[in-house]
């Protein structure tokens, strides 16, 4: 996140303070601390710098779908193995808790 004060990509996420910025959040802007010169400011986290060009927007927009597609396979390989545990674990509990057969 650039600073809008000092121009440097040295700002991180700061926590809200008070009542106007835990409203403002609720519409997608955050406050932001610049670790340099120390001045806070709320922006979009979505914002997109003045000086970049489109191809790096679409390289980003790019980078950002990757990411999203490697945690949605992440999401998806952890449910079908909780979901399969879950199968196995039922059907062994079944075979342990059903009465035994007497007899021939």
């Amino acid at each position: 996140m650039l600073c809008p004060k000092c121009k440097t990509d040295n700002a991180h996420r700061s926590h809200r303070v008070g009542l106007w910025e835990h409203i403002i959040s609720i519409a997608g802007y955050h406050p932001y601390r610049c670790r340099n010169c120390k001045h806070r400011f709320v922006s979009s986290r979505y914002a997109v710098p003045e000086g970049t060009s489109p191809a790096t927007r679409s390289v980003e927009r790019e980078i950002s779908h990757t990411q999203s597609s490697f945690r949605w396979k992440r999401k998806k390989r952890d449910i079908i193995l909780y979901g399969s545990a879950l199968i196995v674990f039922g059907v062994i509990l079944y075979l342990l808790t059903r009465p035994p057969k007497i007899g021939p």
